[in-house]
């Protein structure tokens, strides 16, 4: 069944016709009472809700789910008793059991329903989830059909490719097999995220699980480990997991390797997106040097997800997809014709919109234009100031410091709350960042952004703050699109832009209809609210792309990878170099020709064929070429091995340079009192010798000297004293912020996060890999730790400021050289009442 008759469309058309003249009411964009669904319409719905619940496919589904949440929401209260076990029924029928919760109370609290008044109801409900339970140990969780359906095709499948929406509940199910595979004694897995947020919450996550199942004697790590025992979980980015792949490869062999946010790959054959080739790389080399039992690739939306898995790994993978969510999401847009307004509502029922006519144009005064001025932001406070104070709402800006501006402006404009939370947020903010740093005003109000410049630390408190429902609104950027578990009620955003300005001579990006629907996707709190909400300031902004029927659908991403088609573009150049062993200048066949080179020299006679598995076809004379050359090279081998995104060739220059000392080698103590200035002149050196390095990992050469040399000395001087341990609040406290504090403490937090822990890092890193001893100065700097205790507590997801900071204070009798870590634990379970209820959140997890 894919389409409704014209009886069961009026019922669903009043339904939504109710929640489209309450929404606009409540917003006061007309003059409109709130309704109530009435007894007729109640019954008619009920009687359709029965029957489309009975269907297997999805559309009727997603059907049966919208009214339900409609008639929850709308019926009078006095039906509510009698509604709660028609629907949970119904819900538990459909295979989304774990809903019920939304609607009884007892279930949510204990796991049991309120009684029913039919044996015959309550023995369905029990059938029914009985077909989705699962066990572990003595525990049951009730799962959804879907992830049912994902829990048994692990265990009959090598690779099981996942699409679905955000709130399916991929994530959750994915921790409990791992729990469940470790109890059965599969104890090697690695989990890969693409950021370093997500590698915290995943880390927190599983440390939890692990506690509550009271499995001790497996270590959760968060980078790659010298020594090992063969019980572990790595939660990696991908970017950690590759450095497994080196002389010696770290990972023979696993019992479950899980890739979440999969749909990353797509843009591997781009030289300016790095984190893609990383991830196509690493699972290529999981492909051909690991012996693994079973493979998750994660994603949302994907259209081709069972496609992707047989195009990595060369065998059938099993395709677990769904594209029903277990939340309503409704998008709402305002839009303009000549004078007039309308606030349009969009569902994925039906492809065209339903409209209403704005009848109180002066609540959206700010429509239009593309300003982030006073107009646009009263126009934005106007609508937060009308929904539901209780409500969580994220609103999205295109921009790290439009986010700051208009998080600020809102504060201004709302009063305090007096809350000793929220009191307690501030001072720990205040203290832990700058006296200066407007977040810690900006939050006593409710509100506060979140963004790639805010401090690991910070965003942690803020999510957590977010979280518990103690701040309600959140202005963001695209750093919430990256699977971080951060659900809200309604998701505000003016258009999809990501920059304040149009700029003539540089490309103007915006989000993309598949990322602003995976960023719809975080509206709706999953089990906490049935209907989450977009709402679309300017729809003008948005445009119907050529794979959309209509605007604001739910689009599916398909994903292509490979290096073909762009090794056709350029196959004469690259040819040419790899016949002369010429180095390319810049990137437009460089990363390829790198890639080429790097692939001969690891497989040599077998690259051939490793090759032509990612779409490059290159001849059998050039590559016994390729290995005369790179086997006459002096740099050493394992520099090659562990620098794979370096031209060997260019390596070589690095290692010559090197020996006739031209580059000076970099210290190997971070103590060193030559290092900040070592630091400098290596990166001058790689900037004036290696600019398609400097460029690709520190920012553009074109600058003029004064003001690079700035740069680097800036980031140099951070790198030291990050490397050294030095609490970020002392670091700030040393810069003179007379201008903008705000600005200056954001570029700075900028810097280090994407300059001293991962430009500098991997500019560097060649040169440290050719010192005769050891060098681990670059790896201090890029995770900002050096003492064992704090390496521990960032291993297990406690953000770098943290851990220091509790290891400068509660933890100083431990602080010797081999301290006992488990000893460390107990005593911070023993503390952590005691601490900040901002710290305790992060520690939770790991204290016993």
């Amino acid at each position: 069944m894919n389409k409704l008759t014209s009886s069961q469309k009026e019922i669903i058309n009043k339904l939504l016709k109710i929640e489209h003249n309450n929404y606009a009411s409540m917003l006061e964009l007309v003059n409109k009472k709130p309704q109530t669904i009435d007894r007729k319409l109640l019954i008619h719905t009920i009687s359709l809700i029965d029957k489309l619940s009975r269907y297997e496919q999805e559309f009727p589904r997603r059907v049966s789910i919208l009214a339900i949440a409609l008639c929850w929401e709308y019926s009078d209260p006095d039906y509510k008793e009698s509604l709660r076990e028609i629907f949970i029924v119904v819900l538990t029928r459909m295979g989304i059991a774990p809903s019920t919760m939304l609607i009884d109370e007892c279930y949510k609290l204990d796991g049991h329903y309120k009684p029913f008044s039919s044996y015959l109801n309550e023995l369905s409900v029990l059938v029914n989830q009985l077909k989705y339970e699962v066990s572990i140990n003595s525990r049951t969780f009730l799962l959804t059909q879907f992830q049912k359906q994902v829990w048994d095709s692990i265990d009959h499948n090598k690779i099981i490719c996942i699409s679905a929406p955000t709130s399916a509940g991929k994530s959750f199910v994915i921790y409990l097999k791992i729990i469940k595979k470790l109890l059965e004694g599969n104890t090697r897995i690695v989990y890969i995220v693409p950021t370093i947020s997500l590698v915290n919450q995943v880390t927190k996550d599983l440390i939890k699980l692990l506690k509550e199942f009271s499995i001790v004697d497996v270590d959760v790590f968060t980078g790659i480990q010298k020594d090992i025992s063969s019980r572990f979980i790595y939660v990696l980015t991908q970017e950690r997991a590759i450095s497994g792949f080196g002389e010696n490869s770290h990972f023979t062999e696993l019992n479950l390797l899980v890739v979440d946010e999969v749909q990353n790959i797509e843009r591997v054959a781009n030289d300016s997106d790095q984190r893609s080739k990383i991830l196509y790389d690493f699972l290529k080399e999981i492909k051909n040097q690991t012996v693994t039992d079973s493979i998750i690739l994660s994603g949302p939306r994907l259209k081709n997800i069972g496609n992707l898995g047989f195009d990595i790994f060369d065998e059938i993978s099993y395709e677990a997809k769904t594209k029903l969510p277990p939340v309503v999401n409704i998008t709402y847009s305002i839009s303009a014709s000549g004078k007039r307004y309308y606030f349009n509502q969009y569902s994925d029922i039906y492809e065209n919109p339903t409209t209403i006519e704005i009848s109180n144009p002066s609540e959206i005064k700010g429509i239009g234009g593309t300003q982030y001025n006073n107009n646009f932001h009263n126009y934005l406070l106007s609508i937060l100031n009308k929904i539901d104070s209780k409500k969580s709402n994220l609103i999205f800006s295109p921009t790290a410091r439009q986010a700051r501006k208009t998080a600020i402006f809102l504060s201004e404009n709302k009063p305090n709350i007096d809350s000793d939370q929220i009191e307690s947020l501030s001072e720990y903010i205040e203290y832990f960042v700058h006296p200066q740093y407007d977040l810690a005003q900006i939050v006593k109000c409710g509100v506060a952004y979140h963004t790639g410049k805010l401090p690991l630390h910070i965003r942690s408190a803020i999510e957590d703050a977010f979280s518990s429902n103690i701040i309600n609104n959140i202005v963001c950027t695209t750093t919430l699109m990256q699977g971080v578990n951060f659900p809200a009620s309604n998701i505000i955003i003016r258009n999809p832009y990501l920059f304040v300005k149009r700029r003539s001579l540089a490309e103007n990006v915006k989000l993309s209809n598949y990322e602003f629907s995976n960023l719809r996707g975080r509206a709706g709190r999953l089990l906490k609210e049935f209907i989450g909400r977009t709402i679309v300031l300017d729809e003008s902004s948005f445009e119907v792309e050529p794979t959309q029927d209509s605007l604001f659908e739910h689009v599916e991403k398909e994903i292509n990878t490979g290096y073909g088609d762009y090794y056709q573009k350029y196959k004469n150049d690259i040819e040419e170099k790899i016949s002369n062993d010429i180095i390319a200048d810049d990137g437009k066949e460089k990363h390829l020709l790198t890639y080429i080179r790097q692939t001969i020299f690891r497989h040599r006679e077998a690259s051939i064929t490793r090759l032509s598995e990612v779409g490059i076809d290159i001849d059998e004379n050039q590559v016994r070429h390729t290995i005369q050359s790179l086997d006459q090279l002096e740099v050493p081998s394992s520099v090659i091995w562990n620098n794979r995104y370096w031209d060997p060739f260019d390596l070589e220059l690095i290692f010559q340079y090197k020996k006739n000392r031209a580059i000076e080698p970099i210290p190997n103590n971070i103590w060193d009192k030559g290092l900040q200035n070592s630091l400098i002149r290596a990166m001058t050196s790689f900037m004036e010798n290696f600019p398609y390095y400097f460029r690709k990992y520190i920012g553009n050469t074109n600058e003029d000297m004064e003001r690079m040399s700035i740069l680097i000395w800036s980031i140099c001087t951070y790198a030291t004293d990050w490397g050294r341990e030095k609490l970020l609040r002392e670091i700030l406290a040393e810069r003179d912020f007379s201008d903008n504090a705000s600005d200056g403490i954001d570029n700075a937090v900028q810097t280090i996060t994407s300059k001293v822990c991962f430009g500098l890092p991997m500019l560097l890193k060649p040169l440290a890999d050719m010192s005769p001893i050891e060098n681990s100065v670059l790896g201090i700097i890029e995770t900002g730790a050096f003492n064992k205790i704090t390496n521990f507590l960032i291993s297990k997801g406690v953000p770098r400021d943290t851990a220091i900071f509790l290891k400068n204070t509660y933890l100083q009798e431990f602080d010797i050289d081999e301290p006992n870590l488990h000893e460390v634990q107990l005593h911070l379970g023993k503390i952590k009442s005691n601490l900040s209820p901002w710290i305790e959140s992060q520690i939770d997890s790991i204290c016993i």
